[in-house]
């Protein structure tokens, strides 16, 4: 049986009901507003970590029980929920946060906790956290989570990594006068929950958009819950990677892959993808320049994996299997050192400064002929033969190969990409095909 990983980021809203229930609002009129922002429960993000059933499962799960205590007239526990529990078990290890650990609320010593499903309160006069109450239902709702799948060596290591912080800080106490360190100075608007939720899963290869974001939620503000949606949306691309390619389960593999997509945002190869798909799209050949230049503008991260996710389905469809399995080297432009350079595998995606790419393996002709920023080898020779069959020209003279190269990798580096897009060069790699190819 396939056990299957989840990290989910909570984001306890803002304003809501239950925020302000505990709340003596009779302090505002006589000024104590010390006392009445002790009493409200701020907005708060943190992460929860389910092996084997997922939130949506495990919610699920909760309903069938219900059901099955109504039929059976068992009142024990009705209304209890699967995040309730504050011990780890067969499907969850556990919400954890970081906040403040002490009375203050910034530039103080700062607390990974456990538990963080429930809003504590930093007990200054007897020096201990005392737990107030669950934290609203609304937190844990699909509206205010978001579920990444993610591989075992990923799960197992955020996990790792999240209790070596709980570990670090288990000595600070609401009375501690000084933080561990920095990176546990607790910080309101630069070193937060949420620069700490995303820093965790960056850590292990997600990619999380923008790793300064700093408010959980709040109106009018780009917060991290208004990116909640784009972050799963990304991730699920990218799971579409690493289900072919068992390497990318590795941490290394996916922050090899998501650095790499990065470096997409700036490759011109990548926005005439999209520019072309844009046209197939919209049935529009004929871009005017002022529309080239509004879609070059909008071009950024998202449309960079969604161009990723059109070239990756391409290889799908022509597969014509479900279960394509093979690995990926994925190929892009250093702009610091203007090298070509390739991260695979096999050398631990440590990069590769390449010259050129041997186009008598079909699979690395492909790529060339069709400008994929990465190459793909199947496992199964006959999927390799079914996706790749047209571009097996067996001996290939020096001169087609060095221009190819060259043309593919001058593509890479924003250069000379306007010509492989219009006509001419069409007509070029045609002639070109029938004088090298031997």
């Amino acid at each position: 049986m396939i056990i299957k990983y989840y990290a989910t980021i909570y984001v306890d809203e803002l304003l809501e009901d239950e925020m302000l229930k505990h709340v003596d609002f009779s302090l505002l009129f006589k000024a104590k507003f010390s006392q009445i922002s002790k009493q409200i429960d701020l907005t708060h993000a943190f992460l929860g970590l389910t092996k084997g059933k997922s939130p949506n499962e495990l919610d699920e799960q909760d309903k069938e029980l219900r059901q099955e205590k109504l039929k059976n007239i068992d009142w024990k526990d009705f209304d209890k929920k699967w995040y309730e529990a504050k011990e780890a078990n067969e499907f969850n290890d556990g919400f954890w946060g970081f906040g403040t650990g002490t009375g203050a609320v910034n530039d103080t010593a700062g607390k990974v906790f456990n538990n963080n499903q429930y809003v504590l309160d930093n007990n200054v006069n007897k020096n201990c956290y005392i737990i107030k109450k669950l934290r609203s239902s609304q937190t844990f709702y699909p509206s205010n989570r978001c579920t990444l799948e993610i591989s075992q060596e990923q799960y197992e290591t955020l996990l790792t990594n999240i209790k070596d912080d709980f570990n670090t800080t288990k000595e600070i106490t609401p009375n501690s006068q000084k933080p561990i360190n920095e990176e546990f100075t607790y910080k309101l608007l630069e070193n937060n929950c949420v620069t700490w939720v995303i820093q965790k899963l960056s850590d292990i290869g997600i990619e999380v958009i923008n790793i300064d974001e700093w408010i959980p939620d709040a109106p009018m503000v780009d917060d991290l819950k208004e990116n909640l949606d784009l972050i799963k949306s990304l991730h699920s691309i990218f799971l579409k990677f690493q289900n072919i390619d068992d390497n990318l389960q590795s941490v290394k593999g996916a922050k090899a892959f998501r650095d790499w997509a990065r470096m997409l945002i700036n490759n011109s190869l990548m926005q005439e993808i999209y520019l072309d798909e844009y046209k197939k799209q919209y049935n529009n050949e004929n871009l005017s320049l002022e529309q080239k230049e509004v879609l070059y503008a909008l071009w950024n991260i998202t449309r960079a994996y969604k161009t990723l996710e059109n070239l990756l389905e391409r290889l799908i469809i022509k597969s014509n299997t479900k279960n394509l399995k093979g690995d990926f080297e994925l190929i892009y432009f250093d702009r610091k050192d203007r090298q070509i350079k390739l991260l695979k595998a096999s050398n631990d995606y440590e990069a590769i400064i390449i010259q050129d790419l041997d186009l008598s393996q079909k699979y690395n002709n492909f790529s060339v002929s069709k400008f994929y920023p990465f190459i793909f080898i199947p496992k199964d020779e006959m999927i390799s033969r079914m996706l790749y069959h047209k571009y097996d020209y067996g001996n290939i003279s020096q001169e087609y190969q060095k221009d190819r190269n060259e043309f593919y990798f001058n593509v890479l580096a924003g250069e000379k990409s306007d010509k492989y897009w219009s006509s001419s060069y069409h007509k070029m790699t045609k002639n070109l095909r029938k004088i090298h190819v031997s």
